[in-house]
């Protein structure tokens, strides 16, 4: 009997042919997408992207997944599963569920924003007394501990009593 014959180790020789040659098929391109990096932009560009709540950066700006989505089991998969958010003064806010396939291409979020908008002074207007909020801090800083209660870190008395400190300061 002729050992190389024997349709074991036909298909042995071309398991191994098969296993070497895949190890070649690569095009040497070092892309961010084959290093697991996906890229977020914006239009317009300089908004500040979320994950989950937490910051990641200003638009545009690339992420590993991995490190700013939570993963797990959905099922018999393991995936990635969150939500972005991408923020810019004076726009909506953009938002989508994320999964593998969102997470697997980069993301163009395409802002709506108000024409009219003009960003609030860095220091108070003269005659405005120290330590009076302007109406766009007030207003961020309403939305900030709006986010803290939904979150859970701070309680509703506490998001009370800060919701009226702020108020009292206009």
């Amino acid at each position: 009997m002729n050992l190389f014959h024997s349709p074991g180790v036909k298909w042995l020789g071309l398991l191994a042919a098969a296993s070497l040659l895949s190890g070649c098929a690569g095009t040497g391109d070092s892309s961010e997408a084959q290093s697991g990096r996906i890229r977020i932009t914006s239009e317009p560009a300089g908004a500040i992207a979320y994950a989950d709540g937490t910051e990641l950066g200003a638009t545009p700006l690339a992420i590993a997944p991995g490190n700013h989505f939570r993963s797990g089991f959905v099922g018999f998969s393991y995936r990635y599963v969150g939500k972005l958010s991408i923020k810019k003064p004076g726009c909506e806010t953009w938002s989508t569920e994320v999964n593998d396939a969102i997470l697997s291409k980069d993301i163009h979020a395409r802002l709506k924003c108000d024409p009219n908008y003009r960003p609030a002074a860095a220091a108070p207007a003269p005659g405005t007394p120290a330590g009076t909020a302007t109406g766009d801090q007030a207003i961020e800083r309403l939305e900030r501990i709006e986010s803290l209660r939904k979150k859970g870190l701070i309680s509703e008395e506490e998001y009370k009593q800060l919701r009226g400190r702020i108020l009292e300061k206009l």
